[in-house]
């Protein structure tokens, strides 16, 4: 099961690239370097914004070198669109000072290209299983292996043989599917919390558990889940 298909790449420096750019367009770097106060004279804000926006168009274009065809081509081309609205905005704002926040909107546009990018990268990176496994073990590192093996419909056996770097041929759609959802909540639950998501009913799930659909068929439940997490994620659903 893959939710984004690209060809064979070495992620891990891909993402330290992606991070790169992230750095460049997230405060306060962002706004450190492309605003100025009344401190600071329009001829050090000028050449340091200029510098910045040098240093943040090297990065988009050693990305969009490392980047495999077929990762949201969409996506890389709003990127360098939004990159050239940048630079148009600082061109329009000769002394740095942003008055219509042209060079602050344009800096977002590229922040939220880039965290998208960011998020499909790691989300296809988790479509191979040994990644996958290692990736909810490191999350759920914690948590008690009895309470692991539920979500992945393996014996606790199986996930000791996992961790002695057995291949991981069992139930492979499963433990990619956990794996994204694990990759879209953790950053808004503890590890003791992601692992009551999946035992807790959902009125968006028919008062069915998202454990339940993934016993029931994964398959079917991936489109479902995957929706839910987002949701959850984004603070639009208790819990």
């Amino acid at each position: 099961m893959s939710l984004l298909t690209v060809e064979p790449v070495e992620l891990p420096p891909l993402l330290d690239k992606v991070s790169q750019v992230d750095e460049l367009v997230t405060p306060p770097r962002s706004q450190d370097e492309s605003d100025r106060s009344d401190s600071v004279s329009a001829a050090s804000a000028v050449e340091r914004r200029a510098t910045w926006y040098r240093e943040l168009e090297n990065a988009v274009l050693d990305l969009s070198e490392t980047l495999p065809r077929g990762t949201e081509d969409y996506e890389a081309r709003k990127l360098f669109e939004f990159l050239i609205e940048l630079r148009h905005a600082i061109d329009e704002d000769p002394d740095a000072r942003d008055p219509k926040l042209r060079v602050e909107f344009a800096t977002m546009q590229v922040s939220d290209v880039i965290r998208r990018i960011e998020r499909r990268l790691k989300q296809a990176e988790l479509d191979d299983p040994r990644q996958a496994v290692d990736f909810i073990l490191s999350v759920l590192r914690d948590i008690k292996v009895t309470d692991v093996a539920p979500l992945l419909g393996v014996s606790t056996k199986t996930i000791a043989a996992w961790k002695a770097g057995k291949p991981v041929s069992r139930n492979t759609d499963r433990v990619i599917l956990v794996a994204q959802l694990l990759e879209l909540l953790r950053s808004s639950m503890t590890p003791t919390g992601l692992v009551m998501w999946f035992d807790t009913p959902r009125d968006q799930l028919g008062d069915a558990t998202p454990l339940s659909l993934l016993n029931e068929n994964v398959a079917l439940a991936a489109e479902r889940l995957i929706g839910l997490a987002r949701a959850t994620a984004a603070g639009q659903l208790a819990g």
